[in-house]
């Protein structure tokens, strides 16, 4: 991307000045369009005159964002999924480092980290997502004699129970990320964050092609044998309501499935669960969504900028948009007042996995794009062919450990 994109830059025309800040994401769900509306709500208190343009899918957005670049017609703002570098390197970022002064001491060290590019401040964090969450219908489950999977083996136990009933036992989506997602859960629950860093983040070699990975290729594979046929062309958030309305009892996602339980009315505890993922324990494997600004048009523009950036980190309005969306807040001195027992549990797992080196982000802020891209589609090929084995899927990962951009 980097490539194209750099090539083709220095052909693009001046921007307009005096345009409102234009906000490309791909927040379509329930509890994502109340996040938006706090969003908003906060760029108007502010005196920001503000747009949005809405995609379905990271993949989609991702897409749109390079494509508004090479016309000549970018963003001023856009959510991202991957490290600020893969941007900067391809387009010219604003700089909020005079507005970002006194970040770093509310923020915890590993995002004030990914919100620079060259020293300079480039993006906002608005919360923290943990991903490895496995979210359960108890009431569904207790009906089968069932209890919340610890273990993986614990998994395929209820989930064989749950088949033999005619109950879907894992909800899944259609997109490549809702697979590659339980394949970072099988390797972390069963490897742990050092096997995890080491095979997947530093490509090593004996560890990709050794018989630890093997089984956990192949009880990836096995997880399919729970999902249903539907899951093709089925987003994430569909999958969730599944697991609310009791057509499915689990779904292994990230906690912004907690924003749809919450505005489905249901309480955690008492109508669904909200355990890490088998084997994980207290393990916290997250992602923090951020807003990443791009050089701004005008004068006008980058004042624009700097008050909303400063507005998106006022303690009131970064508590509120985590309790919406269903995270936890991204500033430590965050009041969990009005969070449910769900947000709580990751705040305390993220604060201990802060102290203890646990704490792993996600791979597509780890690594490389093209590498990145390349492990998915190896998963994702794996996942759909029926004749695919797991060795032969084992060596297309080795490879795509080798690829870089």
């Amino acid at each position: 991307m980097k490539r194209m994109l750099t090539a083709l830059m220095g052909a693009l025309p001046l921007l307009a000045a005096a345009q409102p800040l234009d906000f490309l994401h791909w927040w379509t769900s329930g509890s994502e369009a109340q996040t938006l509306a706090e969003l908003r709500q906060t760029a108007r208190a502010a005196g920001v005159p503000w747009q949005e343009s809405p995609v379905a899918g990271a993949v989609n957005a991702n897409t749109l964002l390079k494509t508004r670049f090479l016309s000549g017609h970018p963003p001023a703002l856009a959510q991202i999924d991957k490290a600020v570098a893969v941007w900067g390197e391809a387009v010219p970022l604003a700089d909020l480092s005079e507005v970002a002064q006194g970040w770093r001491q509310v923020l915890p060290p590993v995002i004030a980290a990914e919100l620079q590019y060259q020293g300079r401040t480039v993006a906002v964090p608005i919360n923290v997502h943990r991903l490895n969450t496995l979210w359960c219908n108890l009431a569904l489950l207790q009906r089968h004699g069932l209890e919340v999977p610890r273990t993986w083996e614990a998994f395929f136990a209820a989930g064989d129970r749950l088949k033999a009933a005619g109950v879907i036992p894992l909800a899944i989506g259609g997109s490549v990320g809702q697979k590659f997602s339980v394949f970072a859960d099988v390797v972390l629950g069963q490897g742990g964050p050092q096997f995890f860093r080491r095979a997947l983040v530093h490509g090593d070699a004996a560890l990709l092609a050794g018989p630890e990975m093997l089984q956990m290729l192949r009880d990836f594979k096995r997880v399919k044998a729970y999902t249903d046929a539907g899951q093709a062309g089925r987003d994430w958030s569909v999958a969730t309501a599944l697991v609310i309305q009791g057509r499915a009892a689990m779904q292994l996602t990230g906690d912004w499935a907690n924003g749809e339980f919450l505005k489905a009315g249901r309480v955690a505890g008492r109508d669904y669960d909200c355990t890490p993922a088998p084997g994980h324990g207290a393990l916290h494997y997250f992602e923090f969504d951020r807003i990443l600004f791009f050089k701004p048009a005008s004068a006008q523009q980058a004042d624009d900028q700097q008050r909303l950036a400063a507005a998106l980190m006022q303690p009131a309005d970064s508590t509120r948009f985590a309790r919406v969306k269903g995270g936890i807040p991204v500033r430590v001195d965050a009041d969990l007042a009005g969070f449910n027992a769900c947000a709580r549990r990751s705040h305390q797992d993220f604060r201990a996995g802060s102290a203890d080196g646990s704490l792993t982000l996600a791979l597509g802020a780890q690594l490389p794009e093209a590498t990145h891209g390349a492990y998915r589609d190896v998963i994702s090929a794996f996942w759909a062919s029926d004749k695919m084995t797991a060795e032969q899927a084992q060596q297309r990962l080795l490879r795509a450990s080798r690829v870089i951009d």
